[in-house]
């Protein structure tokens, strides 16, 4: 073979090393990409030939061209990014719900609140103004308005979460489709054990990794590859591929499974499941963790109540439900004092659902055991007979009309003539065509009727006589009949307009410890500024706590990316250097061959 073998040798130097300068140069030329691997070229002896004993080199071979790609630190860097994501988006969340309830600010339900105390403060000194009672209506109404906006405020974000879901499932199952079609691609160019789809797999970390971003997901890459031979340890997943989120396959190699969005039209509410080949439909709703989705359901909710309409769980339902309470608890203790002062008839709100023979601490927990009063006074303002009425577990509508309605001698003076139920005429009604109960008492000609509450928030919970309509944020608002005819409001227990003495109880409640009876069964002694201060303090909890953690997810995502670029991005400096060394390498094979070209020259003169 003699001297062309030696021509083939330094050939070979000149093709490996051009193939080692493309290469440097698409590392330096992708510095900036968004997701490169830096990439080198495997090269080892093209072999031997044996001449008279003696071995002699046959030159360079180009096994293939590899990432340097390190699986662990990748890995690393998918668990940070999903983390930081989550608190990323939770951050946003909150900070827009903290800055929808400004009431730091002088502004929001605490300062109506405390103009509403006050307007009950100017009506108890001049109850006989019609002025003053405008200006009470108008101020409740300004605050009912203000927790009716608050509350819609959550729940238009809620729902904007909602529709967020739906959109980061779709992008889920886009990415995951698309990563099934690239393994289709990589198992088509990686024939041979040499070859390596380095453009497409980064392709697939870039993926992986945006989808990190979306869900908490596993991709398991069977047959991982250890390579040491060059100056950093290569781990290259083999063609075994499958990604899963929760336990469940979104990819198995080439094939896709995606997942699937309920819509339930009536609640606007998404749930997520996924669907196995054998056709069993898991529900992955209150499974899903990580990334945007996770704090998507964390915070909308995962489990929705049908009965309820609300979800039973999620930060935002939390908030609304605190919302709730609080309103609730206002219209309660405002309509408990309310309803003392007489009038001619008294009516509750419809209550939907609320049938005769229902239990009424069933149907509505804030109301207790205990007992309450039924006064009658006539039109003058002197009590004429009072009647208790008690209620405990069992108690349902139509005992309580029973009660009332009974002929007892409530005087004691064994006139059965001259008790309550000779004053007034008690009912309550269920509709089925509204599917809701109404629970009235009308005074006779020349009366009028009151009920002193003693801790059974029966008045109160059912608005009857009350001032406030409504039990919840949502639904909160005067009663119809005090906005169309303010001067019917009274500030008085006996109905007479002199008198104050039920407006300063409703004043006095401003200081009052009060019980709130939360969603999850707990109870909060509290006044009602200490209750709203606490709902909008653990807004702002929330917010803090959950900016330490995204600080900390962002200091962890920071290192691991450094790790990650330290192993397979691209440093322009070594790569620089690495181009030097090829260039020399380049030319000294170019030396060879210039040489054995002269040796080539000179053999061919010698011929001639």
């Amino acid at each position: 073979m003699g001297i062309f073998s030696s021509l083939y040798t330094g050939v070979s130097g000149l093709k490996a090393s051009e193939l080692q300068i493309a290469t440097t140069s698409n590392n330096i030329s992708n510095a900036n990409s968004t997701f490169y691997t830096r990439q080198r070229v495997v090269q080892t002896t093209g072999g031997y030939y044996n001449t008279n004993g003696v071995e002699v080199g046959m030159g360079t071979f180009v096994e293939s061209i590899v990432r340097l790609h390190d699986e662990h630190s990748y890995y690393k860097l998918k668990n940070a990014t999903n983390q930081l994501e989550y608190t990323q988006y939770m951050g946003d969340s909150l900070q827009e719900i903290a800055q929808r309830f400004p009431d730091l600010l002088g502004t929001g339900v605490l300062n109506n609140l405390e103009k509403y105390n006050q307007a009950w403060n100017d009506f108890a000194s001049n109850p006989n103004e019609d002025s003053t009672k405008i200006a009470l209506i108008n101020s409740a109404k300004t605050l009912a308005e203000s927790l009716n906006g608050s509350f819609s405020t959550l729940k238009q974000i809620q729902q904007k979460i909602n529709d967020d879901i739906k959109s980061t499932v779709e992008e889920i199952n886009r990415i995951g489709e698309e990563i099934a079609l690239i393994n289709k691609r990589i198992y088509g160019q990686e024939v041979l054990t040499t070859d390596h789809a380095n453009e497409l797999r980064d392709k697939r970390d870039e993926l992986e990794l945006t989808l990190s971003k979306l869900v908490d997901s596993v991709a398991s890459k069977n047959e991982i590859q250890q390579n040491n031979r060059l100056d950093t340890k290569i781990t290259d997943p083999g063609h075994q591929y499958n990604l899963s989120i929760e336990g469940f396959t979104l990819v198995d190699g080439v094939d896709f499974h995606p997942l699937k969005l309920d819509y339930d039209d009536k609640n606007k509410s998404y749930s997520i499941y996924h669907q196995t080949s054998d056709e069993k439909v898991h529900d992955l709703t209150g499974k899903i963790k990580g990334g945007q989705l996770g704090a998507q359901l964390d915070l909308r909710g995962r489990n929705y109540n049908k009965t309820e309409g609300k979800y039973k769980d999620g930060i935002i339902q939390g908030y609304m439900d605190s919302l709730d309470t609080f309103s609730k608890t206002l219209i309660n203790e405002t309509n408990n004092i309310y309803a003392s002062s007489a009038k001619s008839s008294i009516t509750s709100d419809y209550q939907p659902y609320l049938r005769g023979d229902i239990p009424l601490v069933n149907y509505d927990r804030t109301i207790q055991p205990g007992s309450f009063d039924i006064v009658i006074y006539d039109e003058k303002g002197d009590e004429q007979v009072r009647k208790t009425i008690t209620i405990d577990v069992n108690t349902t509508m139509q005992d309580l009309v029973a009660q009332i309605t009974s002929n007892t001698d409530d005087n004691k003076d064994n006139n059965p003539l001259n008790d309550v139920d000779d004053h007034i005429n008690a009912s309550f009604s269920y509709d089925l065509n509204t599917e809701s109960g109404l629970f009235q008492i009308n005074a006779k000609t020349g009366f009028k009727v009151s009920i002193e509450d003693k801790g059974t928030n029966f008045a109160g919970a059912f608005s009857i006589g009350g001032f406030f309509s409504g039990n919840n944020a949502e639904n909160i608002s005067v009663k119809d009949s005090l906005m169309n005819d303010p001067s019917t409001l009274r500030a008085s227990k006996n109905g007479v307009d002199s008198g104050n003495d039920m407006a300063n109880e409703i004043i006095q409640l401003q200081y009052d410890k009060v019980n709130f009876y939360n969603a999850d069964g707990t109870i909060d002694n509290l006044t009602l500024e200490q209750y709203y201060r606490k709902f909008t303090g653990q807004i702002a909890s929330d917010g803090e706590n959950n900016e330490i953690v995204h600080t900390s997810n962002t200091t962890l995502y920071n290192s691991v990316y450094s790790e990650y670029q330290s192993k397979s991005g691209v440093n322009t400096n070594e790569e620089l250097a690495a181009l030097i060394q090829y260039q020399a390498s380049y030319g000294a094979a170019a030396k060879v061959v210039t040489t054995v070209d002269q040796m080539l020259d000179t053999l061919l003169g010698l011929k001639s």
